[in-house]
């Protein structure tokens, strides 16, 4: 999917006037839709949002909740999309769903793949991001409710000599750590 900014479009109407009135039109006829503020694609292409979210505040993937939910892990219905990211934390519509990025640290920014344009963390990653998360306070869990059967023991130990040991102490609780 081909996402372009304003300033695309400016390369086509240089004066700013025509620019906004070409926009408006492009907008009100279809022939574009608005992701975000300033950020566009084509009407007749299907909107991936989590593609879109992965390429504009990059580096980032597809963990947490968002990954949880998608391998099954967690049941509990999601609105919106949460991603990892070395950069700041950040919340965004687009296209009308909320993303939230959440800040880790550079050693944890590994156990995601590329599949369909989209960086995805493995399950045993997305849930190991949200142990974090919790361990510094900034997420509820709600681990009673989590289906973790499937998640590969040996690939969370392999992931947890990055994280601090207060993330260890919550896979061993959790009984993870097989």
């Amino acid at each position: 999917m081909d996402i372009f900014r304003i300033n695309d479009l400016r390369k086509l109407f240089p004066d700013e006037a025509n620019l906004k009135v070409a926009v408006k039109r492009m907008i009100d006829t279809g022939i574009i839709i608005p992701v975000a503020r300033g950020i566009y694609t084509l009407k007749e292409e299907s909107l991936d949002i989590e593609n879109i979210a992965t390429r504009l505040y990059y580096p980032s993937y597809i963990s947490f909740e968002s990954a949880l939910s998608k391998y099954g892990i967690i049941n509990q219905g999601l609105y919106g999309l949460t991603l990892a990211t070395t950069r700041h934390s950040k919340k965004m519509i687009l296209a009308g769903v909320d993303c939230e990025y959440c800040q880790i640290k550079g050693s944890l920014y590994t156990g995601y793949t590329l599949t369909n344009g989209t960086y995805l963390a493995s399950p045993e990653k997305a849930l190991l991001d949200l142990l974090y998360l919790h361990a510094l306070g900034k997420r509820t869990i709600n681990p009673t409710e989590w289906i973790t059967d499937a998640l590969n023991p040996k690939e969370i130990r392999g992931y947890l000599t990055k994280y601090p040991p207060a993330v260890e102490n919550m896979v061993k609780e959790l009984g993870l750590w097989k």
